[in-house]
């Protein structure tokens, strides 16, 4: 299945975050989230809560992971390091940095509309799982 696909149209966590996957080359994914009301930490101001930007943050790994694997495989470890709060539209690139033997590891920068940084992670996943042993592979 197409990673575009995947995760823009079945990927119900992504849907109800607001995931929308806008490019994918092997290896490498961008995406963003439409900040809104539901994302925000009170309702006297748009200020998205911090597990906002790391759901990107996480969906875009999974993506990269898929892109070159042909699906995504669990996370097994993300660190995150916030660096302002989102206030608007949250932006991420993924790029896969190391994939083999049984991890992949992927780093993710997530920035606003004026590519302010927001964040950056680094995430390791599990990879080279066989079939049937991947709960991801018919999702």
């Amino acid at each position: 299945m197409d990673v575009l696909e995947r995760f823009n149209d079945r990927y119900p966590f992504g849907e109800h975050l607001g995931v929308d996957v806008t490019h994918v080359e092997e290896g490498y994914v961008e995406g963003k989230i439409e900040l809104d009301d539901h994302h925000s930490l009170s309702e006297s101001t748009q200020l998205a809560h911090g597990a906002v930007p790391f759901g990107l943050a996480d969906s875009l790994s999974a993506a990269a992971i898929a892109s070159v694997e042909g699906a995504p495989g669990p996370t097994l470890d993300v660190r995150i390091d916030y660096f302002r709060p989102a206030t608007g539209d949250i932006y991420g690139a993924a790029e896969v940095v190391r994939y083999g033997g049984d991890t992949g590891v992927v780093e993710v920068e997530l920035t606003d509309a004026d590519e302010r940084r927001l964040a950056t992670t680094r995430g390791v996943y599990k990879t080279n799982l066989v079939e049937g042993e991947n709960p991801f592979v018919d999702s």
